[in-house]
């Protein structure tokens, strides 16, 4: 009875230090499993708050470019509201420029209206002088056309005419027709030649119209080379006084009215219309030739009453 107690007591006593063995141990277990959770938490929180700081300074760097893209777009704003004050200007300015082209291109519609004008008076104005300028060559193409109708076409042995008009609206008769060779003294022939020349005249001086435009009739003699200066410019002024007196001669009214108009000149051997010293050559430059000056007042005239219309 006795030794089954003490076993038991042994037995307790035996027991509960083990219990207490594993209970520390357990402890110690949890204890250390505490210190490993909280080495962890540590070392996550180190992670953690380096994680943190590193996102900080990525969102500060964040911060730092939003504040210069804001600041940036604030200048952009402002340079945009600039753009847009010089972009109003410009089209006020294109406004009023397109006003001003309206304008001038109305004004250019008048001025072509009036340009259009003037050039039809200018067309008036040179047809009126042409007409002037022209009729010389009219007034000599008649006489021309006279002598020829009564006498026909009068060609020299070469066939070519001894009457004619040259390139400067001058009547050129071949002194053969009028005179021999060296001498001033017309020829029978020749005075019935002038005798149509006068009529011819006369009936063109008989024109008011025509005779208001003529300011003179001048007859020039020409000669060859063959002889002096001087015989030869007496030649050719006598040969020229000549025509004119055969045909004041043959027609009185010629003389008695229109004699105011014609004038004698001589050309000695200058002027020639043919170069050489062949017989051809000095028988082309052995010549009358009878020009028409146009009075200079009356082109003026039709000058100074466009001018004063303007």
């Amino acid at each position: 009875m006795k030794l089954s107690g003490l076993r038991r007591e042994t037995e307790e006593e035996s027991f509960w230090p083990s219990f207490t063995d594993v209970m520390s141990s357990l402890v110690f277990v949890l204890f250390f499993f505490i210190i490993i959770m909280v080495i962890r938490q540590i070392v996550n929180a180190s992670v953690w708050d380096a994680r943190l700081l590193k996102a900080d300074q990525a969102l500060a760097g964040k911060q730092r470019q939003l504040e210069a893209l804001n600041s940036s777009l604030e200048s952009v704003s402002q340079e945009l509201d600039i753009k847009m004050g010089q972009l109003e200007n410009l089209e006020s300015a294109l406004s009023e420029r397109e006003a001003e082209i309206e304008s001038l291109m109305g004004q250019l519609e008048q001025d072509r209206a009036a340009l259009l004008q003037k050039e039809q008076e200018l067309a008036e104005v040179r047809s009126r002088l042409q007409e002037i300028s022209v009729l010389r060559l009219s007034i000599l193409g008649q006489v021309k056309d006279s002598i020829e109708k009564e006498l026909g076409s009068v060609l020299s042995n070469g066939g070519e005419p001894l009457v004619a008009i040259d390139d400067n609206a001058n009547l050129v008769i071949n002194s053969s027709l009028l005179f021999d060779k060296g001498s001033s003294r017309i020829s029978p022939s020749g005075h019935k030649l002038l005798e149509k020349f006068a009529l011819a005249f006369e009936r063109i001086l008989s024109d008011p119209e025509t005779r208001k435009n003529i300011d003179s009739i001048i007859v020039s003699g020409y000669a060859d080379s063959d002889d002096t200066f001087d015989y030869n410019y007496n030649l050719s002024c006598q040969r020229a006084i000549a025509v004119i007196v055969s045909m004041m001669k043959s027609n009185p009214v010629l003389e008695t009215a229109y004699g105011a108009y014609f004038q004698a000149s001589g050309f000695s051997e200058f002027r020639p219309v043919a170069l050489g010293e062949d017989e051809a050559a000095k028988s082309k430059n052995r010549r009358i030739q009878i020009s028409i000056n146009i009075k200079d007042a009356n082109i003026q005239k039709i000058i100074t009453d466009y001018m004063s219309g303007q």
